[in-house]
């Protein structure tokens, strides 16, 4: 009988090890929730939540114990909830050229891609010299008209700022705004997937794109874990397609099949 006690109360006590050890197990491959907000930049980040970037995020979560709740939005949005601790992540940023105020709060990961920013117009006057600083109704998408006017010395209110590109891009091919300015890649796989013809473009600016979190301790933290996952990570076969635009020339007509 005695044996018997022996026996259950051992086994009692390995049954109360093995749920603390599963317990500790559990609590350490915990997943941590990073929130991310995302500007539309097609191809790189689709409004469906698919894209080369969001690929990156998704292989970051193969090799961590990251989680990236993303929800799409504008950039000015973005911006807006990560000043309000209502994000953890944004991007992209065009990588140390944000406005001052942005690096308040926010401070960008120590990783870019190279993006070329354009100007898309339909009639061949709009690439005179000098042609551009006299236009009105120049269409941006949302949140970075405050940025195009300070790097392109253009008076703000000469932008229109919309939320939705393809919005823009059909009101430029009905000749309602009298240029678009905006990342190239984005531009024009937009202008392909909505089949819109004979819209000419010049390069204005190279551009790199980042990501950016706050700017407090615990962004600090996360961004010296996600700069550590980048470095050991495989960007090479992520960005291929995409890496293509820059190698077009500086000008010419936006080919739609």
């Amino acid at each position: 009988m005695q044996g018997v006690k022996i026996i259950l109360v051992a086994t009692v006590l390995m049954s109360m090890v093995g749920l603390f050890m599963y317990g500790m197990w559990i609590e350490t491959h915990k997943k941590e929730v990073i929130r991310v907000g995302l500007e539309p930049f097609p191809p790189l980040i689709n409004e469906d939540g698919s894209g080369y970037s969001i690929d990156l995020l998704k292989r970051i979560e193969k090799v961590s114990n990251l989680q990236f709740d993303i929800s799409i939005m504008p950039y000015y949005r973005a911006k807006n909830n990560l000043e309000k601790l209502r994000l953890d992540l944004i991007g992209h940023t065009p990588y140390q050229l944000e406005e001052k105020p942005f690096y308040r709060f926010a401070q960008e990961l120590d990783w870019s891609k190279p993006t070329y920013t354009d100007l898309y117009a339909k009639k061949t006057g709009m690439f005179q010299p000098g042609a551009l600083k006299n236009t009105k109704r120049i269409g941006v998408p949302r949140g970075n008209e405050g940025f195009f006017s300070e790097l392109l010395d253009i008076p703000e209110e000469n932008f229109i700022a919309g939320s939705d590109m393809d919005s823009l891009l059909k009101m430029l091919d009905r000749n309602e705004i009298n240029a678009f300015i905006f990342e190239r890649a984005s531009t024009m796989s937009s202008l392909q997937r909505l089949g819109i013809a004979g819209i000419r473009y010049r390069k204005l600016k190279e551009i790199p794109i980042g990501f950016a979190v706050r700017k407090d301790q615990q962004g600090a933290d996360l961004k010296k874990r996600l700069e550590r996952h980048l470095s050991d990570i495989d960007q090479g076969g992520i960005y291929r397609v995409y890496l293509s635009y820059t190698r077009l020339p500086e000008s010419g007509v936006v080919q739609v099949q």
